[in-house]
């Protein structure tokens, strides 16, 4: 059951509800758009705090504002949805969210202010589903990993100053958001970066844009295009470990092993062969037939796609 108090709006006087909290356990929270026939367009301070169950949370586009620590060092949030209605993002909301991997937001008003204030509230990897909704073009979607960085400094005693550092091309990946676009053209070229850093990060952000290619330039996609096809097991590997417990990483296990690109003969998997071969056999070995079995199937379309290649 949700806690709540009603206030009144100090600009045109209209009722609202305030969420204060959540009284019993839950894995999934959905917050509902209106209590008692008023909008829920607030979350109160500390409402969701400190809670250890907590995994997924979807907030309404009725929500205009989050107070300062809404969930803080809840540490079992992996995902939180919402739109871009959010005007007030006060301190604090998603720090110390250890587990918070995911933030999947609609964009309605051309309002990425609330994309911006998550990067700045954690130092760490979050990645975004971003859903572009627009009355003039067609709807299109957007996956983008932003990695971490470290923030750092030192006291130099003799000079007297304090030297600041940040390490990890988090910091310089965050500031391709702008209030009202995002700069994929400066996103795709910190790539180079983010390989020095190294990590699964790299492989989510070039899954991300060849998925999901918005603004993406032809010599960007080629780069990509090759970091997974150099990656190939590695990434299937860390998908199938995913796959074990979630339908949405099987879902997107199928989604790049669908990759392709133009080749010497024509259009060909990113993924090897042996690289999926591999990976069948790794899925075999720790007990997953569901997807052994997409692996079979996907390899036998790109054997098919092959041979009637040659055929011709």
């Amino acid at each position: 059951m949700f806690l709540y108090e009603k206030e009144t709006d100090k600009k045109d006087n209209h009722e609202y509800i305030v969420i204060t909290g959540f009284e019993g356990s839950a894995k999934e929270l959905i917050i509902p758009d209106h209590i008692d026939d008023f909008p829920v367009e607030a979350i109160g301070s500390h409402a969701f705090s400190s809670r250890q169950d907590i995994e997924k949370v979807a907030l309404p586009s009725t929500i205009r504002t989050l107070r300062s620590y809404v969930f803080h060092n809840s540490r079992s949030l992996k995902k939180i949805s919402l739109f871009d209605s959010i005007d007030d993002y006060y301190d604090g909301v998603c720090r110390q969210c250890d587990s918070l991997e995911d933030v999947e937001i609609t964009i309605e008003r051309n309002w990425y202010e609330v994309i911006r204030n998550f990067l700045s509230d954690t130092d760490k990897a979050l990645r975004f589903q971003i859903h572009i909704s627009s009355q003039e073009k067609e709807d299109v979607e957007a996956c983008l990993s932003f990695p971490g960085y470290v923030y750092d400094f030192n006291e130099n005693t003799m000079a007297r100053t304090i030297q600041f550092s940040i390490a990890g091309s988090g910091y310089a990946y965050r500031e391709c958001v702008d209030r009202r676009k995002i700069d994929y053209r400066q996103y795709d070229n910190l790539f180079s970066k983010a390989r020095i850093d190294g990590g699964s990060i790299c492989e989510d952000i070039a899954i991300g844009r060849l998925l999901y290619p918005v603004e993406l330039e032809e010599r960007f996609k080629k780069e990509y295009e090759n970091y997974v096809s150099d990656s190939g097991f590695a990434i299937l590997k860390r998908l199938i470990d995913r796959a074990k417990d979630s339908d949405d990483a099987q879902k997107l296990l199928g989604s790049v092993l669908d990759l392709r690109r133009q080749g010497d003969f024509g259009s060909e998997s990113l993924l090897t062969f042996e690289d999926q071969d591999k990976a069948m056999e790794y899925a075999t070995s720790i007990g997953n037939p569901r997807v052994t079995s997409l692996l079979m199937e996907k390899g036998r379309n790109d054997s098919l796609c092959q041979s009637d290649y040659l055929h011709f």
